[in-house]
């Protein structure tokens, strides 16, 4: 009996743990800004890598006018795209590289405009 209840009380309070750890919306629940900001960034890069990039280069052909529409060329995305596409989400994951980047702009930005500091 004595084994029961101590597995009952484990799984309760296990249960109560899990609930714990996630808010409303099914997120897990961070104290911490930064842990924050770093799950919302992983949450939106699975979101890009998962989109359907050939959406971007749809366009409504209906509401071009008709001169434009007559000489319009759908185009679509080639393998060089896709590869700096890649190369742009396997950089964005360089951690300390973000970290100099944005120490970089903020030291920069004390003595050039935003636009100068991108490059």
């Amino acid at each position: 009996m004595s084994n029961r209840l101590s597995s009952a009380v484990c799984v309760y309070n296990v249960i109560v743990f899990l609930v714990g750890m996630t808010e409303a919306s099914g997120r897990p629940h961070l104290r911490s800004n930064l842990a924050r900001t770093m799950y919302n960034r992983m949450v939106t890069d699975e979101r890009l890598r998962n989109m359907n990039l050939s959406k971007l280069y749809e366009v409504d052909e209906l509401a071009l006018i008709d001169d434009v529409r007559e000489r319009f060329v759908q185009l679509g995305m080639d393998e060089e795209t896709q590869q700096f596409l890649d190369s742009c989400f396997e950089q964005s994951e360089w951690l300390l590289t973000q970290i100099w980047h944005s120490i970089a702009k903020a030291f920069l930005g004390m003595f050039m405009t935003q636009t100068s500091v991108n490059g």
